[in-house]
């Protein structure tokens, strides 16, 4: 009897480990407590919809979800260059990876943009430091990034 409460003990445990299933009561780092409400939600609508339009080379698009700050910040020439880049590398893909509540009516996103040289086979290399781009509310239902990652 007790072998076999000690084996059943042991495997109970060994599933644990396995399955990754972690029984502490400390969060990770991706597990800290976010708040997942209306502005939290919306700020990531923007943000995402921000990227979609750099990863589709849509300059228009891209502008209209950017703050007249964030457009003044910059030359229409490099704000164009921004979304459209170069022909070769191509903008590939992005994360979003974390924000940072930087006032009540602010988030702070981490981003990685990534772009691809065709007919390249680069070797692997660390991720490099993600970019940010800052997010703001403007009315109830509107938020817009305040600047172009950096």
């Amino acid at each position: 009897m007790k072998k076999t409460t000690l084996l059943l003990s042991f495997l109970f445990v060994f599933s644990l480990l396995v399955s990754g299933c972690n029984t502490s009561s400390s969060d990770t780092p991706l597990q800290k407590q976010v708040q997942v409400d209306k502005n939290y939600l919306l700020a990531l609508h923007t943000a995402n919809n921000f990227l979609i339009a750099w990863l589709n080379r849509d300059a228009a698009k891209g502008s209209e979800l950017l703050t007249d700050n964030a457009k003044k910040s910059v030359s229409p020439e490099d704000l164009t260059m921004f979304f459209s880049g170069l022909s070769n590398p191509h903008h590939q893909g992005f994360e979003i990876i974390g924000h940072e509540n930087t006032g009540e009516n602010t988030v702070t996103f981490h981003v990685w943009l990534y772009e691809y040289y065709s007919g390249d086979t680069p070797e692997p290399e660390k991720r490099p430091e993600p970019y940010t781009i800052e997010v703001s509310k403007v009315d109830d239902n509107t938020w817009l990034v305040n600047n172009l990652p950096k």
